[in-house]
């Protein structure tokens, strides 16, 4: 059985479709790209999965998460859900996380959620202990004094790894980052594609990884799916569809990534 299955997703805002007739499975350990320009339907579509949705937009089809179908149940019955079945990485860490909570209290929040509905409820002690090696385990320097920090106060880098950190907490099934590095230096992006990279193999989590960074895509999963217009125009293993794109604005995306590549090369 898929761990996360779409079939024919449809969304809407009003009459004006911005997804529509989505379908793909993603599978226990396995890796999927959305890529495709803004406003194609990436991001929706991983808000479409996990039931977060804005207000004002509609969803039709079918989402079922680790079974569950997504489309049309009730927050209460999701909530068991998400964080478990399926967490988020967003683009922005500083507008994901609290600006008035250290970022130690926000880490143990879900890492004392997630063993409270385990039936392990933890101790302040064991908690703080948790937190720590939450903190420690996506390579944050002197974890401590990272705990007492607020959001402000860390580098982007810092805080995506909080970010991710607290995704991992309920120690999901899936990981959802969508652009992830979009807001980081090159080093810094290239630093976490790396620590994704390995929780996700280490600890054997499907990922579905959001990005219009086409050589970001091809170094991260084994097949994806490009959007244009909240359509699937071209879906296959990224090896083949790199290789050999079949449809013209798949063309397009690589004719553009190599322009810009050559300006990047003419520049320096």
């Amino acid at each position: 059985m898929s761990l996360l299955s779409i079939e024919n997703l449809s969304i809407h805002a009003g009459g004006k479709p911005l997804v529509a007739g989505l379908s793909f499975a993603l599978a226990q350990g396995e890796r999927l790209g959305l890529i495709g320009e803004s406003g194609s339907g990436k991001s929706l579509t991983a808000l479409a999965a996990t039931g977060l949705l804005p207000a004002g937009l509609t969803a039709s089809g079918s989402v079922l998460l680790k079974g569950q179908q997504v489309i049309g149940t009730p927050d209460r019955q999701l909530d068991g859900l998400r964080g478990t079945a399926a967490a988020i990485v967003f683009q922005e860490p500083l507008t994901a996380l609290d600006p008035l909570m250290r970022v130690g209290k926000q880490l143990a929040e879900p890492l004392a959620r997630r063993a409270r509905r385990d039936g392990r409820p933890l101790s302040p002690r064991a908690l703080d202990a948790a937190m720590l090696e939450a903190l420690a385990e996506v390579a944050l320097p002197d974890p401590p004094r990272i705990a007492r920090a607020y959001p402000h106060e860390l580098s982007g880098g810092q805080r995506q790894r909080i970010a991710i950190a607290m995704a991992l907490a309920c120690r999901p099934d899936l990981l959802i980052a969508d652009e992830p590095t979009t807001a980081l230096d090159v080093t810094t992006q290239a630093e976490i594609l790396t620590l994704i990279d390995r929780l996700v193999r280490e600890k054997d989590m499907a990922l579905l990884f959001i990005s219009h960074d086409l050589p970001v895509v091809a170094n991260t999963v084994s097949h994806v799916v490009v959007l244009r217009q909240g359509e699937a125009v071209e879906a296959g293993p990224v090896a083949e569809v790199f290789a050999r794109p079949r449809h013209d604005y798949t063309k397009s995306l690589f004719a553009a990534a190599q322009r810009f590549d050559t300006a990047l090369e003419g520049g320096q």
